[in-house]
């Protein structure tokens, strides 16, 4: 079921980008919109099912904004596309929404793939191009398949991160890593003494321009605790994803209806270097993403801690 969510937003680039050739960012005189870190922000793949076509992709950005969120992660770049949409499409969309966008999900597709080996450096310039016109700040990569869950695959995602890494710098950028629940897993599961991946990652890229976009709900899903994980790396989680799950611990609710004690973990803020975080549900029924993130910003918005 996890491994789906990726699969989804991936066929959905797919789709559009057959229907929409890619063209070049107009230059356009627009106000850059800012966020501050509490601004309400959320992850574009939460209404992924709203999103089948440029009209309705433009009018569901500005449907979000006037729900009170200021900021938006997008996702879904592919061959020069926005889930089909030219970049200057989409970046003017996202402009005439009032959006800020300080990040966005970029993901090499050899990640998606069975052949596990290095990972081509030749996309690193498009993914800078697409974030940089969308006035991002940080280029996230935020998966890879079952294929690569292991020592050789994580050591070559490492590889390419520093790379992106030190090309992001040259522009002002920061590249990270966004988790799921698997990273908790051994590096290597023959070995009782193994560090867990996400430890791996930690430690390989400490000191370089690689942070981590820390997915609260799969930390806790795996079994972990955020904070704990926050206390003993401070500063490398300037980003979260916010979402939350029922008792059952299955099923993917919006935030605040949930068993997640995000007031804790809010209270890690500062310990966690903080800067954006973004709401997100990966499953919603089909027809009611815009509904979920309704939900979580109405609770969000009486929480004093998340403001």
């Amino acid at each position: 079921m996890k491994n789906s969510l990726l699969f989804g937003a991936l066929s959905l680039s797919v789709l559009f980008a057959c229907q929409t050739p890619a063209e070049q960012p107009m230059e356009q005189e627009q106000t850059v919109v800012t966020a501050n870190p509490y601004d309400k922000g959320y992850q574009l793949y939460t209404i992924r099912e709203a999103l089948t076509s440029p009209e309705a992709i433009a009018a569901s950005l500005k449907e979000t904004k006037a729900l009170g969120y200021n900021k938006m992660e997008s996702f879904g770049f592919m061959q020069g596309t926005f889930l089909g949409m030219p970049l200057a499409d989409f970046e003017k969309a996202v402009f005439d929404a009032e959006l800020g966008s300080p990040s966005g999900h970029y993901l090499p597709m050899q990640l998606a793939g069975d052949v596990v080996g290095p990972i081509d450096t030749a996309t690193i310039p498009d993914f800078l191009d697409a974030a940089e016109a969308l006035n991002q700040h940080w280029v996230i990569i935020p998966w890879m398949s079952e294929a690569w869950r292991n020592a050789e695959g994580y050591g070559h995602l490492v590889t390419y991160l520093k790379l992106l890494g030190e090309a992001a710098k040259e522009r002002g950028m920061v590249a990270a890593w966004h988790n799921h629940d698997f990273e908790f897993q051994p590096l290597h599961p023959e070995d009782p003494a193994s560090p867990k991946a996400y430890e791996y990652l930690l430690s390989e890229l400490e000191g370089t321009n690689v942070v981590f976009e820390m997915d609260v709900h799969w930390v806790a899903f795996a079994g972990e605790n955020p904070v704990e994980w926050i206390n003993n790396y401070p500063g490398r989680f300037p980003l979260w994803h916010v979402k939350d799950f029922a008792a059952d611990t299955a099923t993917q609710i919006p935030v605040g209806q949930g068993v997640i004690p995000w007031e804790e973990i809010f209270a890690a803020a500062e310990t966690s270097g903080l800067q954006h975080y973004f709401i997100e549900q990966d499953f919603c029924a089909a027809d009611r993403g815009i509904e979920c993130l309704k939900e979580s910003i109405e609770w969000a918005d009486q929480q004093a801690y998340m403001d």
